[in-house]
């Protein structure tokens, strides 16, 4: 059997070769969260491993090192513990360290390299045979139990650490709101694409292990995985460029003097009354709060900031910040976020009936809106119309 390239054997090289130049540009950034960088080239440093293996044996030159087959094997125990630790260091309040805990996430894959020091150890002829000829061992080898596990094992644990992930991204999606009136540059929606990918390859993974085969679709899947693979680390590299925020400026350090601390919170939506059941702030208080509160915010405006903070509005009213959370959760049912931009968009609105001259744009900046995009969603959300079409109402009316 010769060697042999072919127009997909050479798209999975094209494949990893830039993974790997993905991940040697990650590591050279100065700027923003060195360690998010790190383990993000790490994890396209992962994908790039899996697609030079399927390179070398779809055309045939895995035959002169045969025994690097295993690298496939043994690196699908990192995607779950790179892509986990990756959103926890994006979403960390404070700064995250590597610690002998951290470090066990990688046990599993220590483990794997020990289980098939067997199969390696096996001549070059054998292992070529097991490849390309489907030829079974003489006998039940240790190997042959140690193969099936690290080929089996890993599919739990990818599902275990994605869900584990999602969970992380959605507390920061509500702790963020409970903090900022603005999330265009911390919203981290580069990373809940980065977990829609991976989970459908994910899902890819599991058919083509499990189903393919029984619909004798065996090589049209794994080909298909493989090729999705190569247009996630094309997107990965993409929208690289795209989000300088992810790359470039670390969320943690724009988030570590606001957000809270890493102690664990509940995913599901938790009443009011029973998250702030233990705050020394009574009914009576609070409602006198929120008639303070609300003067404050037709007399200062302080809304008009684009960058307006909890822990700000806090300062300028002279209380807890936790005591105006309560307050703005508890009275008015909604967060920070919504609450601040109910009112730019109630200023937007004065604003588009008073004048047509002006732009929607102009309007949505003097409001404290810092995106046309945050605007229109914004408006949207309170006035269910447009601002145009806002706009056009009131001037018919």
């Amino acid at each position: 059997m010769e060697p042999v390239n072919t127009l997909y054997s050479s798209f999975l090289l094209l494949g990893a070769a830039h993974g790997l130049f993905l991940a040697l540009a990650l590591v050279n950034i100065k700027s923003g969260n060195a360690l998010a960088h790190r383990l993000l080239a790490l994890l396209t440093l992962t994908f790039a491993a899996d697609l030079s293996v399927d390179f070398l044996l779809q055309s045939r030159y895995l035959l002169l090192f045969p025994k690097l087959v295993v690298v496939e094997a043994v690196t699908s125990f990192l995607y779950g513990p790179l892509a986990y630790l990756y959103v926890r260091v994006l979403t960390s309040a404070k700064e995250f360290r590597f610690s002998g805990k951290t470090w066990s996430h990688f046990l599993p894959f220590a483990l794997s390299v020990l289980l098939v020091i067997p199969f390696v150890l096996q001549s070059d002829s054998q292992i070529i045979a097991q490849i390309y000829e489907d030829a079974g061992a003489d006998n039940l080898g240790l190997w042959v139990i140690g193969l099936l596990l690290v080929e089996v094992v890993p599919i739990p644990l990818i599902g275990v650490y994605i869900w584990l992930s999602v969970r992380l991204t959605m507390r920061h999606s509500r702790n963020i709101r409970d903090q900022f009136s603005f999330i265009e540059r911390i919203s981290l929606r580069w990373l809940r694409n980065l977990l829609i990918a991976l989970g459908l390859l994910f899902a890819l993974y599991v058919f083509a292990l499990f189903f393919a085969g029984l619909l004798g679709v065996g090589e049209q899947a794994e080909s298909t995985l493989s090729l999705m693979m190569v247009i996630v680390i094309y997107a990965m590299g993409y929208m690289g460029m795209r989000q300088p925020d992810i790359f470039g400026h670390g969320v943690s350090k724009l988030t570590s003097s606001t957000l809270p601390t890493d102690a664990p919170a509940p995913i599901s939506a938790e009443p009011a009354r029973k998250k702030y059941q233990k705050s020394a702030l009574d009914a009576g208080m609070s409602s006198a709060l929120l008639s303070e509160l609300q003067r404050h915010m037709a007399d200062a405006r302080p809304y008009l900031d684009s960058t307006l903070t909890l822990t700000q509005l806090a300062e300028q009213m002279r209380i807890s910040p936790n005591y105006l959370s309560q307050v703005i959760n508890e009275q008015t049912g909604s967060n920070f976020f919504d609450f601040v931009n109910q009112h730019r968009v109630a200023a937007a609105k004065e604003r588009l009936r008073e004048t047509t001259q002006t732009s929607i744009l102009t309007i949505a900046m003097d409001a404290g809106f810092n995106s046309k995009s945050a605007f229109y969603t914004a408006f949207k959300q309170h006035t269910d119309m447009t601002p145009s079409q806002f706009r056009k109402s009131s001037s018919t009316a």
